[in-house]
């Protein structure tokens, strides 16, 4: 847990200072350049597992034989087959590498995105308190094709600028803490004189909603919901492209993976195949919408770099394979 919240804020604080000092505060760009960055980064773990793949493609065969001769005694067969495969330098984990890469990075990015939408939020209330104009053309630069807000989900029931429940929802419970206060105290204590915080001693809280506060928190946000008065933030068709491209890109990594004749390892892919779309449509559709935007250039990305890859291997084989002739 402790290595998972070092991780979030060191991708957080990334996005931050790309945002900051390289993008000129584009939100966008940001995201393309951070996933260009991921995924470089793990383009040699891809490189390496569908090594381990064909490695394993080659002596599955000779797999298959072990599994029936032994199929009676399957303590034997398991021995034998891990005989086999240390002795031809083959691990039967090595195709997964890429999805073990890929399930932390989901839940880590999802938690970054939130504390970078968080911040945002918190930016804009300060905007707006400042000066009302400022902080609507600030608004107006979280909008992404048919997503108005990219800081709240790209969903057609979700609306454009978080009432004042969800703000002050048990979601938001830890806002206090947010890392940009500590940054800037001052800005802590324009929440406390707002009344969205209140303080205990050195303790901040977020303040229990009231029809006051509501009111408060409402007409303050009222020039930014005016906007784009009487429409949604968007149409769900971030969390469907996430989705699908999470199931392309799984259908085209087992696809290169040898297929077992095991029910169970069989049953098992199948389950993955369709376990991460369901979980990248599902959490799209409730997080922000800068996170969908991010899995969905991650994905095609990803689909991008491994039929490269699979196209530079099929190319390796045939030549190993005309060479074997000769």
């Amino acid at each position: 847990m402790q290595g998972d919240f070092f991780l979030t804020q060191w991708a957080f604080l990334g996005m931050r200072w790309l945002y900051e000092a390289l993008t000129n505060e584009s939100i966008v760009l940001t995201i393309i350049i951070s996933t260009l960055i991921i995924r470089a980064l793990t383009v040699f773990g891809d490189i390496r597992s569908r090594k381990s793949s064909m490695k394993m493609a080659a002596v599955q065969p000779q797999l298959d034989k072990i599994r029936k001769k032994y199929e009676k005694d399957p303590q034997r067969m398991n021995a034998e087959q891990q005989k086999f495969m240390r002795e031809n330098g083959v691990s039967m984990f090595g195709g997964c590498l890429p999805m073990l890469i890929t399930m932390p990075l989901f839940f880590i990015f999802i938690a970054a995105f939130r504390q970078w939408g968080n911040e945002m939020m918190v930016r804009l209330i300060l905007t707006m308190q400042d000066n009302a104009d400022k902080g609507v053309t600030m608004f107006q630069g979280f909008k992404f094709f048919w997503v108005n807000n990219l800081w709240m989900p790209d969903n057609g029931f979700s609306p454009v600028i978080a009432t004042a429940t969800e703000f002050f929802g048990k979601a938001n419970a830890s806002l206090p803490k947010l890392l940009y206060f500590t940054e800037h105290p001052d800005a802590l204590q324009k929440f406390v004189d707002l009344g969205f915080f209140v303080k205990s001693g050195s303790t901040y809280t977020l303040a229990t909603l009231t029809d006051e506060l509501a009111a408060s928190y409402t007409a303050l946000m009222a020039p930014c919901a005016e906007v784009y008065k009487g429409m949604n933030n968007g149409w769900f068709i971030f969390p469907i492209l996430a989705g699908g491209t999470t199931y392309l890109s799984t259908w085209i990594m087992q696809k290169q993976q040898p297929q077992s004749s095991n029910a169970a390892t069989g049953n098992t892919n199948k389950i993955m195949m369709w376990l991460m779309p369901v979980m990248s449509f599902v959490f799209c559709l409730q997080y922000n919408a800068s996170f969908a935007v991010y899995w969905t250039f991650s994905n095609i990305f990803s689909l991008g770099t491994s039929l490269l890859i699979n196209r530079s291997f099929a190319k390796q084989r045939a030549l190993a394979e005309e060479a074997k002739k000769e």
